[in-house]
């Protein structure tokens, strides 16, 4: 009534109304652009393999986010460039690079519920309720309200116990609650780890210095018994993540290939597995 008007201020609410009304802008002030890419389908003695052209000389331009090796702002010169490929032989270099991927870090409380959004359409405050159950009624997780994704260093040996359960007891268990829909048994991963002796001193996993009250998520040397269906599913998912993270790094071969015809060259792209 005195002419005043309702401002949002906090350190929070400032900024992000902030982000909102820059990106509400951008949105408002796009204008759509047709743009052009060639793709090109070579012959070989094995079969097929389809490449795009690029520009060579492609270099990014701050000033125009849209613009890219690929991509051709006027369909005489995509027109251009098929004509002047169309039927030709083309002279193939390969460049291969090894590379590895490993596993997810263990979970903490915004990682599980998103992760249980993700698979089982859970919405954050059922996976908290489940794992709240998992770690208080059952006692099979530990505290699951943490922003911790590491273990304390001291934790080897009651990883190795764990593990032990896991082998022999709660696969089973797990299987018989879940009517043997959660994939492969986990035993026999359980099994893999120990023998093979992969829980060792590792910075990514047990370290002290990423943990503040309480340590990532993981299940505790208590067989499960009697869960539900969703408590099942959730204490299935952390037992994997959990195992995932002893297992050494997936292999991985990336492949380019670039096709040139004349002047003009084609990129194509391929990773292949190596080693699980």
């Amino acid at each position: 009534d005195g002419g005043f008007y309702l401002t949002t201020v906090g350190r929070v609410q400032t900024p992000t109304l902030a982000i909102v009304v820059e990106r509400e802008e951008q949105i408002k002030q796009f204008v759509s652009r047709p743009y052009f890419e060639v793709h090109a389908q070579f012959d070989v003695e094995a079969g097929q393999y389809s490449g795009r052209w690029f520009d060579t000389n492609f270099k990014k331009n701050d000033e125009d986010a849209e613009r890219r090796a690929e991509r051709l702002w006027e369909r005489n010169q995509a027109e251009a460039i098929r004509q002047a490929c169309q039927s030709q032989q083309a002279v193939v270099t390969e460049e291969t690079k090894p590379t590895t991927q490993s596993a997810p870090m263990l979970f903490d409380l915004t990682s599980l519920q998103r992760e249980g959004n993700a698979r089982f359409g859970f919405s954050a405050k059922t996976t908290l309720s489940l794992a709240q159950a998992l770690y208080e009624r059952h006692k099979v997780l530990t505290y699951p309200r943490t922003d911790s994704r590491a273990l304390p260093e001291d934790y080897l040996s009651t990883v190795q116990d764990t593990l032990g359960i896991l082998r022999d007891e709660a696969s089973e268990r797990l299987s018989a609650m879940t009517g043997g829909s959660g994939g492969n048994p986990i035993g026999p991963h359980a099994a893999k780890i120990l023998s093979n002796d992969w829980v060792q001193p590792n910075k990514r996993i047990f370290n002290d210095a990423k943990i503040s009250d309480h340590f990532a998520i993981i299940p505790t040397s208590q067989a499960p018994k009697n869960l539900s269906e969703a408590e099942a599913k959730i204490y299935d998912l952390v037992v994997r993540r959990f195992m995932a993270a002893f297992f050494p790094p997936a292999e991985f071969r990336n492949t380019t290939r670039i096709s040139q015809i004349d002047r003009h060259h084609f990129k194509t792209e391929g990773k292949v597995m190596v080693k699980p």
